[in-house]
């Protein structure tokens, strides 16, 4: 008995975790406008508030100028 109720929360575990990894559309066209906006908003941002942050003009100019859908550490 005590098999088959851990064969069932492992299957319901295993189900829950591949709902988790599906991204739908609309959750990647919402990363992709979140983060224009984000890149958007680091080219505006004066030296001295970069420096705070710890990133330089050049990493922000590498991170600005890649595409829209080219995001890292994003769920696929």
């Amino acid at each position: 008995m005590e098999c088959s109720v851990a064969a069932h929360q492992n299957v319901q575990r295993q189900e829950a975790e591949q709902r988790a990894s599906k991204v739908t559309w609309r959750e990647r066209l919402y990363r992709w406008r979140q983060l224009r906006r984000e890149r958007y908003a680091l080219r505006h941002l004066s030296d001295d508030m970069l420096k705070d942050i710890g990133l330089s003009r050049e990493a922000i100019q590498r991170e600005a100028h890649r595409p829209f859908w080219d995001d890292r550490g994003w769920r696929r």
